[in-house]
């Protein structure tokens, strides 16, 4: 986290005394050592005890304890600290996590907040930035759908069945859809990301944690601002904006808009274009209306639209014979027929003798010249035959009303959201015709409405708040998914469940009936005829689904002491799911393979208790539990079949301080977590489906800090760092292949790893006319990470693994007196560090796919600022 400027400060003698050494240097090694326990000592206060936490969320959270406890003892009688110089470079940040607006330092909630000055001179705009930033978030995307995880706790399901693990709010609107996840926001106030389940103020949705985006709101001052942005892969980008009055005290208004594009990051040697470009426009309005004091009328309305041509890129092949490759582009029918005599019943003798050392590809002509697989290597070139590109238009309008009534506050926000997608992908990868999508069409049109009001009361010893919220979402799909004649082969009967009689497929008759060449004219027969197929679509299905969510909730926070404080919440909601399904293929004779109409309702009671002790002014502990839950649902890609919901228990212990006079900020938070009935995808009979699936059990630590030392004028440090083990219960599984089923006991959970590092140094030189210069330095580090609940086991190797990857920044910044004028040079990625966001391992083709991160960037941001902007 990074801070402007704090006038005052006051420091309690007992936080001094942390920093000038009066508790034992062991004590203080134990608290900064990243997953270290605390044998010699534990917690005080019995909480976490009293809840019945497990031994070893005890040990995680003890060594925040005893440093914590040790500074206590002594702050019982130290007198007050005098103020701190003024010159400290730490400020206050005010958040809004719990609903209400009180200091960052003195929210017992684990959450890390950027102000609107950082998140411009870092350039954080969504969560791909958020991730290099935020101990334990991580953040992956596939061919447009956006998967977060936090604290290990994300989800890999897409479509209309994947519904976020984090859930994603901006100014206070939940935003339902996983592609609109990812969409760039700007014109930011403040971003905060809140970790852990967040199953009582925010409810549905938000087992992972939370990520709310505020935009700055209109100002009866008037003021503009303007920004161009120019990179490599010819980037451009311009933002402009503007605020004032319309009618003084009364009503004002706020403008913004957006435009950013670049060239395409990866080069096609298919077709000699470039893909993974960007085109986005965005726009945001809101008008403020104050007719009396106690009113506040806030109307907000935005658009987006975002065109990328983000290819899924082949990544390697599966080892079977079959497996799609460089080497054998087209599966199966790239082997010699040497190969083929060794698959039993799969060719008759004579046309093995017909083919001799020849491939099927060569018989038929399917290979085309230059034929090539994806690059295995992760680099920028890739050779795919389908065009790909994805479209994203998102619409929204709220109005927020804020009403003071006496010592009651009112809250209201009613909002509507339109979400559009449009995806065409070549699902493989490669230059060989094998599986592609056209289209996938989604749609979203999701109303929401919540009250809450909140107050005081008993000598302003209590704060309380309740509120109901209510959601309602009518979604549709539509998707066709293409396997093209140059494709490997399906054995129909395998599904079926009859018995195939050998030879499985002859080169000159008709196919069997139970066979299917996919991408076959169905009209002709499934026989092989040059290799050009008549675009059918293999499959397609088809969802039209209504959602709606009702709930009521409550939190409590009584101060027992001037400085224990005990908090309880609760949080009923019920949800509703209403889905029509839709699945049919061309290679069967009915009309559909299934028309369906399902309906399932859940309930669920989530909450949070917990206390929070003042060790001194300037430091806190708290401890809490709280579960969190997420909604069950349809698969669309099934005729029947649902998904109960998932379920997360969570207990936290964390230290909140401000150390040195005012020069060092540490945050710590430990936590234990029991997981149960998780949603993820899985495989049967060669197909991807969701179910709920294995228990899980995660620990860890988290640790955020800022230093700024007064002697060193203008130098900072800051960084955030996460420890995670996590580990999936005892679970049968079968592999993509149906090679195996395999038990999933004791693997790492999907895109949880173990270590999360981020650094962070700036040096900023105030000259006396030429204005200042401020050079910063990033370097974020992220360990090993699983892609699948295998982990790496046969059939798979290390396919779907990611190794641990540094991620490396820089940027030097110029602002003119009075910050009127800036420049700023950056540089990211600068070792050009590519890695997959996801992989994806296929069952048709047998080889795994993903979409990958960005190269290296660079480039010049100017921008200029009137008015008290």
């Amino acid at each position: 986290m990074r801070y402007g400027k704090r006038p005052d400060g006051q420091m309690h003698r007992s936080a001094r005394a942390i920093a000038d050494g009066l508790i034992p240097s062991s004590s203080r090694l134990r608290l900064h050592r990243r997953g270290s326990s605390a044998a010699d000592g534990e917690p005080r206060d019995g909480f976490l005890e009293g809840i019945g936490m497990r031994s070893k969320a005890l040990a995680l959270c003890a060594s925040i304890g005893v440093l914590a406890w040790a500074g206590a003892a002594r702050a019982q009688t130290a007198p007050e600290a005098p103020a701190a110089d003024e010159s400290s470079q730490l400020g206050e940040i005010i958040v809004t996590a719990q609903k209400r607006s009180e200091s960052l330092q003195r929210t017992p909630v684990a959450v890390s907040a950027f102000t609107s000055e950082t998140l411009e001179q870092q350039q954080i705009n969504g969560v791909q930035q958020l991730q290099y930033n935020v101990p334990s978030l991580v953040f992956a995307q596939l061919t447009g759908y956006s998967q977060l995880s936090m604290r290990g706790i994300g989800s890999d399901l897409t479509v209309t069945a994947g519904e976020p693990t984090v859930a994603t709010f901006q100014d206070g609107v939940y935003m339902g859809q996983l592609f609109a996840q990812s969409v760039p926001s700007f014109d930011l106030e403040r971003i905060e990301v809140l970790r852990g389940p967040q199953g009582t103020l925010y409810g549905r949705n938000s087992t992972g944690g939370t990520i709310n985006y505020i935009t700055k709101p209109p100002s009866y001052d008037t003021a503009a601002n303007l920004a161009f942005t120019y990179g490599n892969y010819d980037r451009v980008a311009v933002e402009a904006g503007a605020t004032g009055a319309i009618v003084p005290d009364k009503v004002a208004a706020r403008v913004s808009v957006k435009y950013d594009r670049r060239d395409g990051y990866r080069f096609n040697v298919f077709d000699g274009k470039r893909y993974d470009a960007n085109d986005h426009l965005s726009g945001q309005a809101a008008l403020l209306i104050e007719p009396s004091s106690d009113i506040k009328l806030t109307l907000r309305g935005d658009m987006s639209r975002q065109v990328t041509s983000a290819v899924q890129q082949f990544i390697d092949a599966l080892p079977t014979p079959s497996s799609i490759s460089p080497e054998t582009p087209t599966g199966i029918f790239s082997l010699p027929g040497t190969a083929l005599a060794g698959i039993p019943g799969l060719l008759s003798p004579s046309d093995l003798a017909l083919l001799g050392n020849r491939s099927i590809s060569d018989l038929f002509g399917l290979s085309e010249p230059g034929l090539r697989g994806g690059d295995p290597t992760k680099s920028t070139r890739i050779a795919n035959d389908f065009p790909s590109r994805t479209e994203v238009n998102l619409r929204g309008a709220s109005a927020t009303l804020d009403w003071d009534i006496g010592n009651v506050s009112l809250k209201s926000i009613t909002a509507y959201r339109f979400s559009k997608l449009f995806i065409q992908t070549d699902n493989d990868g490669s230059s060989a015709a094998i599986l592609y999508e056209d289209p996938i069409q989604q749609t979203s049109k999701q109303f929401t409405q919540e009250v809450n009001i909140s107050g005081k009361a008993f000598d302003d010893r209590l704060d309380w708040l309740a509120g109901v919220f209510y959601l309602h979402d009518r979604a549709s799909l539509k998707a066709d998914i293409y396997l093209p004649s140059l494709g490997d082969l399906i054995i129909a009967s395998a599904s079926l469940g009859t018995a195939a009689p050998p030879p499985v497929f002859d080169l000159s008759q008709p196919l069997i009936p139970n066979l299917l060449l996919l991408g076959s004219d169905p009209l002709l027969g499934n026989t092989l005829y040059g290799g050009q197929p008549t675009p059918v679509a293999f499959l397609g299905f088809g969802a039209e689904q209504k959602s709606s969510s009702l709930a009521g909730f409550g939190q409590v926070t009584y101060r027992i002491a001037d400085r224990l404080r005990v908090t309880a919440g609760l949080r009923y909601t019920r949800d509703e799911k209403d889905v029509f399904r839709r699945l049919h293929s061309n290679f069967v004779p009915t009309a559909a393979l299934c028309e369906t109409q399902s309906k399932k309702s859940w309930t669920a009671w989530t909450g949070t208790a917990g206390v929070d002790f003042d060790l001194s002014d300037r430091a806190m502990l708290y401890g809490k539990v709280s579960r969190g839950y997420k909604a069950g649902g349809f698969n669309p890609a099934e005729c029947t079949g649902s998904f109960n919901p998932e379920i997360l228990w969570s207990y936290e212990a964390g230290l909140k301080s401000t150390l040195a006079d005012n020069q060092l900020r540490v945050n710590l938070a430990g936590f234990y977590y029991d997981f149960s009935d998780i949603q993820f995808t899985t495989y049967l009979n060669n197909s991807s489906t969701i179910r709920n699936a294995a228990d899980a059990t995660l620990y860890g630590i988290e640790a955020e800090y800022m230093l700024a030392p007064r002697g060193l004028a203008g130098f900072s440090l800051d960084g955030s760092g996460s420890w995670i083990h996590s580990e999936y219960g005892s679970q049968l599984l079968q592999d993509p292949l149906g090679l195996a089923t395999l038990d999933i006991k004791g693997n790492r959970l999907i895109r949880a790893p173990e270590w999360k590092l981020n650094f962070g140094a700036q040096q900023r030189i105030e000259t006396a006319n030429a204005g200042a210069f401020t050079l910063r330095g990033e370097a974020a580090y992220t360990s090993q990470i699983f892609h699948d609940v295998f982990n790496g086991e046969a059939p798979f190797q290390s396919q779907t693994r990611e190794a641990p990857y540094w991620i490396l920044n820089a940027r030097l910044s110029w602002s003119s007196p009075g910050d009127r004028f800036q420049a700023q040079l950056f540089a990211e990625n600068i070792t050009n560090k590519l890695y997959a966001y996801s992989r994806v391992a296929a069952a048709t083709g047998a080889y795994v796919s993903g979409q990958f991160s960005p190269p290296r960037t660079y480039g010049i941001r100017l921008s200029m600022k009137l008015g008290a902007n």
